[in-house]
């Protein structure tokens, strides 16, 4: 019989999670889009399950450029406080004349504010398909060896809480299946 959504996702978490015990301060990077929103829903429910001994809470961060952000950080907020966990909003000031481009100095920021969270780990959404297409980018901007090994599932930060993708191996479908 096969697995449902819910169930892969449950089996991914399960086993990434094994092997390296998630205590401490774990935050999820919630930008109140599907992907970001199963991994906090489904971190919650490994939580609750007594699956794993982390504090839970969540971090988004607003980045004020588009006429929903406010939308974003208040449905962000509704989840969290219907889940019973904490979050954090970081407003930022995206400049539109750095030279680096909207887009750009939107990352920048928004990775600045994950730098200084108040968490040991900072969990983010990205799954199988943004895997390969970010293997993809980088092949087609000439990365080499480098490029083609794409995202690591864990990475320990130069400064701030290490990060963690627990979703890596997860193909987009069955995130969605999961959020259906």
């Amino acid at each position: 019989m096969a697995l449902t959504a819910t169930e892969r996702v449950d089996l991914a978490l399960s086993a990434f999670f094994k092997g390296r015990p998630a205590t401490g301060r774990l935050r999820v990077a919630l930008s109140g889009g599907r992907d970001s929103v199963v991994l906090l829903h489904a971190l919650h429910r490994l939580q609750a399950a007594g699956g794993e001994s982390f504090a839970l809470s969540a971090i988004h961060v607003h980045h004020g450029i588009s006429v929903n952000a406010d939308a974003w950080a208040e449905f962000c907020g509704d989840l969290c406080d219907g889940l019973g966990i904490s979050l954090e909003i970081v407003r930022v000031s995206v400049p539109r004349d750095s030279g680096e481009g909207l887009e750009a100095a939107a990352r920048r920021l928004r990775h600045q504010a994950f730098a200084s969270c108040a968490a040991d780990c900072l969990a983010l959404a990205q799954h199988r398909d943004d895997q390969a297409e970010t293997v993809l980018l980088n092949l087609l901007r000439g990365a080499g060896v480098a490029g083609a090994a794409a995202m690591p599932a864990v990475r320990a930060a130069r400064r701030g809480p290490c990060l963690l993708r627990p979703l890596l191996d997860v193909p987009r479908a069955v995130i969605e299946g999961y959020a259906v």
